[in-house]
């Protein structure tokens, strides 16, 4: 299975649900669901996406983590400070879930993807 397929699969699950997911859901788990579940899974995303550019510091599971980290911080603050950027209310467990989705980012490229897939290392 190719690494790109795989990833763009689970971008295109994050898109949709991430316009799918309502606030008005009511079901299990209903307030991880609409508060931090894609705070999770939208960082996790982006960092492997970023792996598959062609470029050298990209390729950095390190880096790419740090930028998207710093990155959703740096939102997180500016609704903080009144500036309200991807969202309108500062909440700081929302930065855990940035660094939980970041650290399942790491974890997906670095240990589960190698063992279901280990031609992945040549692509």
């Amino acid at each position: 299975m190719n690494k790109k397929m795989v990833i763009t699969a689970i971008a295109v699950g994050t898109a949709a649900l991430h316009f799918v997911k309502s606030e008005n859901y009511r079901g299990s788990f209903a307030l991880f669901v609409n508060g931090y579940m894609i705070d999770i899974v939208l960082p996790m995303t982006l960092v492997l996406l970023m792996g598959l550019f062609q470029n050298k510091i990209l390729r950095s599971i390190i880096f790419r983590g740090c930028a998207v980290f710093i990155t959703g911080c740096l939102v997180e603050f500016s609704q903080f400070a009144g500036y309200p950027i991807f969202g309108s209310t500062f909440d700081p467990l929302d930065i855990l879930a940035y660094a939980g989705g970041v650290l399942l980012a790491i974890f997906l490229d670095l240990v589960l993807f190698p063992q279901l897939y280990p031609t992945w290392a040549d692509q």
